[in-house]
């Protein structure tokens, strides 16, 4: 148990370290004359959280996280599993396996689990247990046990705000430019998650800067 509790206080750790270089890192617009590069393959087009899940799981998941949870803020549980669940484990595997290995397999203290066994001798069994909890569960169904762990094992502990954009403002200027001549402003809006008001704003935006740098070099 305590090899288990260092690790996760290290991957805690990393993922504290590793929000604030991506916070440093970020672009701030106007800063720079000559704009990054940005594109879906690049954490930095992505806000906050979804430049670190990018990291982590890729464009699709990511995607589909900010499908779920935009606009949201979550709290994810120390606790994976749940408090039925652990009760059920231990009824069913009380006479086959000892406290430390329920301890170290469900993550409670064995004190917690030899507690849970005096209470535990004549519960009814019930059908349909939830295992997980509800967050770390609908992440589970999702996309599977190997993705809610890691998320789990990043997170757990932690109250994430979800923003509703998924795309830095960078990024979205940046695409904007490149695609304006090639994509109406609906096509651009549907692919951004943006307002057509909001893109042609970015547009007439792009447009006047670009003829203030032509007037400057004449």
């Amino acid at each position: 148990m305590h090899i288990i509790a260092v690790r996760k206080a290290e991957e805690k750790k990393m993922l504290m370290q590793r929000m604030e270089e991506y916070k440093k890192k970020k672009c701030k617009t106007g800063q720079h004359e000559k704009m990054a590069i940005f594109n879906e393959s690049n954490p930095e087009s992505y806000r906050s959280i979804y430049g670190l899940l990018f990291s982590e799981f890729g464009e699709e998941i990511t995607r589909q996280i900010h499908d779920i949870y935009m606009g949201r803020q979550i709290s994810f549980p120390k606790k994976l599993y749940t408090e039925e669940y652990i009760n059920h484990y231990i009824q069913n595997n009380r006479e086959k396996k000892t406290t430390a290995m329920m301890a170290a397999e469900l993550e409670c203290t064995e004190r917690s689990i030899r507690q849970r066994m005096k209470s535990t001798v004549d519960a009814e069994q019930k059908e349909n247990i939830l295992k997980y909890r509800p967050v770390y569960n609908e992440l589970y169904l999702k996309f599977g046990e190997k993705v809610m762990r890691r998320i789990y094992d990043l997170y757990m502990g932690h109250q994430i705000s979800f923003p509703k954009k998924l795309y830095t403002e960078n990024y979205i200027r940046h695409y904007v430019k490149e695609h304006m001549w090639d994509m109406t402003g609906s096509e651009l809006a549907k692919e951004l998650g943006y307002t057509e008001r909001r893109i042609s704003q970015l547009i007439k935006s792009i447009t006047e800067q670009a003829g203030e740098k032509a007037g400057d070099g004449a």
